[in-house]
């Protein structure tokens, strides 16, 4: 990933600012994903591999270690589900299957979401990485690429 071509890369987009609670995180991320009204419990974003469904309760999960402040990426995450550069299922040692969507930017960050295969497709989490740590979810099986090489 870190001699991935330019343009196969997406423009950066700006972070959000990251809470200063564990609540506020929760709330930050529900408004960026769409939770526009607290009755919402769920979306479904549509995605090149099929539909994912996004839990509100599955947030709290997300953003739960303060340390990453994983609120400020909620932007490149969305993003990512709707335009990854690839996506692989990757096979689980508790013999689960999850999707990993790849983004790739134009920034020091590049954007790593995890899809659970339950019930359908559902939102796990998702991190941000650098571009050599990233090339370690690359694996299993290629679903989905953006590209074709020569």
């Amino acid at each position: 990933m870190r001699t991935l071509a330019r343009e196969l890369r997406t423009h950066a987009l700006e972070e959000v600012i990251a809470a200063t609670s564990h609540e506020d995180a929760i709330e930050v991320t529900a408004q960026y994903l769409g939770f526009i009204d607290p009755a919402i419990l769920s979306l479904t974003v549509e995605t090149p591999v099929g539909y994912v469904t996004i839990l509100r309760s599955s947030i709290y999960h997300i953003v739960e270690k303060r340390s990453d402040a994983r609120e400020r990426y909620v932007r490149l995450a969305l993003d990512t589900l709707t335009g990854p550069l690839e996506v692989w299922k990757v096979a689980f040692t508790d013999d689960t299957d999850r999707l990993a969507f790849i983004g790739a930017y134009e920034s020091k960050r590049q954007m790593l979401v995890s899809v659970v295969l339950f019930e359908g497709q559902m939102l796990w989490n998702f991190m941000h990485t650098d571009a050599k740590s990233l090339n370690k979810h690359r694996h299993g099986e290629l679903l989905y690429k953006r590209y074709t090489l020569l």
